[in-house]
């Protein structure tokens, strides 16, 4: 699907109502450095070039909205299963901070997937706090064989611990579109090979490169790179990441851009790009990086500002030109459940209607929108029964077992 919004255009305001408003399948990559669900609120220092950037990562249910519950409900039931399990996990405070923080990454990550190209990838760069739980969140809306790479980016910057093991890693999940059509450049990124002697060597670029990253250094205070941004990441990094899943001319998009590290890669690379970002430090950064990047004799991007070259800022909702359907009222399980008179569509069995799922008639895997006309309740033994197939399948399965046949 055509991409609706310019290149090098900068959004200030939540991202889920930009992504909302994408075209779907009009993005090639995607990279994500969003909050970690850290317990902590980070503020760059007075005096940094990013002085006044802020942003809270502490969690409550109270941050999320209804809408957002009911939406998961009714596009992923694997998902919102998987979601009210973990807010049975652990002491009550924690475990709703968890879910909470869950939930606001699900509702903007079942809208990532929904704009990727059938031939792009995604990399969502957590911790370890929350890199399993995130793993099983994917998991549920790419699916299981889409999971290309758990990436460990190891470095040696920080405090230790006398009571465990130095904490010294990030997690970074690959996760493909489709799970034969993706794209990846391995020749793009091979690393050294670890011998000299080159009678071992296949190819004269290296080696492919291991899921094991422990050859880029956390940015130091003296780089000349380093904002003072909360969490800033290596120019270098994200510009490896770029260069393995797209190609020149292809829109990368970074929906927590914070400051401009993977617009600033993706410039340098001739690629397209599209930024979200709530604060409007966002801007004063991305023009002073590139601006920066664009002085250096060796680099790629020109003139930024001078000319052609410049951020283009946005802070209203982008309007969809595509023209599928989309949406979904918050009380489209109460109106499913007076349509089928609380009826399962299944087994024709009456059930309370908390007891119910919301299912896909046709499932979205083979091109089923989230349309209430594409809706139904089935109970959870009809749903599981039924799963990624149509109801045919379920309706025969049904039969089978009234007649007394195992299934």
């Amino acid at each position: 699907m055509k991409q609706q919004i310019q290149n090098r255009t900068l959004f200030i305001r939540d991202n889920l109502d930009v992504l909302r408003g994408m075209n779907s399948e009009s993005v090639d990559l995607i990279y994500i450095d969003p909050p970690f669900n850290s317990n902590r609120n980070y503020e760059a220092p007075i005096g940094s070039v990013a002085n006044g950037a802020s942003f809270k990562d502490v969690w409550y249910l109270d941050d999320v909205e209804q809408e957002w519950i009911d939406s998961i409900e009714v596009q992923n039931t694997a998902l919102y299963n998987l979601l009210e399990t973990v807010g049975t996990m652990g002491r009550s405070r924690e475990a709703n901070g968890n879910k909470g923080y869950l939930q606001y990454m699900s509702i903007r990550l079942l809208e990532m997937y929904r704009i990727l190209k059938p031939t792009g990838s995604i990399y969502l760069h957590c911790d370890t706090k929350m890199s399993h739980y995130l793993k099983m969140v994917m998991d549920c809306i790419f699916g299981v064989r889409r999971f290309r790479n758990e990436i460990v980016w190891g470095y040696k910057w920080g405090g230790v611990s006398k009571r465990f093991f130095a904490k010294k890693h990030d997690i970074i999940l690959f996760y493909a579109r489709k799970q034969s059509k993706y794209i990846f450049n391995a020749d793009d990124v091979r690393e050294p090979y670890e011998t000299k002697d080159t009678r071992w060597h296949n190819n004269k670029r290296g080696k492919i490169m291991r899921d094991l990253w422990d050859d880029i250094p956390i940015i130091n205070t003296m780089a000349k790179e380093r904002t003072g941004y909360p969490t800033q990441k290596p120019l270098v990094l994200l510009e490896r990441i770029i260069q393995a899943s797209s190609n020149e001319g292809d829109m990368v998009l970074d929906a927590f851009c914070g400051c401009a590290t993977t617009l600033v890669a993706a410039e340098k690379h001739n690629r397209q790009w599209i930024g979200i970002d709530v604060s409007q430090k966002a801007v004063e950064l991305v023009n002073q990086r590139m601006k920066q990047e664009s002085e250096r004799a060796e680099s790629n991007i020109l003139e930024w500002g001078q000319g052609k070259y410049q951020v283009i800022v946005r802070k209203d909702v982008p309007q969809r030109t595509d023209k599928e359907q989309v949406v979904i009222n918050t009380n489209v399980k109460q109106q499913l459940y007076e349509k089928q008179k609380g009826i399962c569509n299944g087994c024709d069995i009456h059930f309370p209607m908390r007891n119910l799922e919301i299912d896909h008639i046709l499932p979205r895997s083979k091109g089923g929108q989230d349309n209430i006309k594409n809706l139904q309740l089935l109970c959870g033994a009809c749903n599981r029964q039924k799963g990624d197939r149509d109801m045919n399948y379920l309706k025969a399965q049904v039969r089978k077992d009234q007649k007394g046949y195992r299934y």
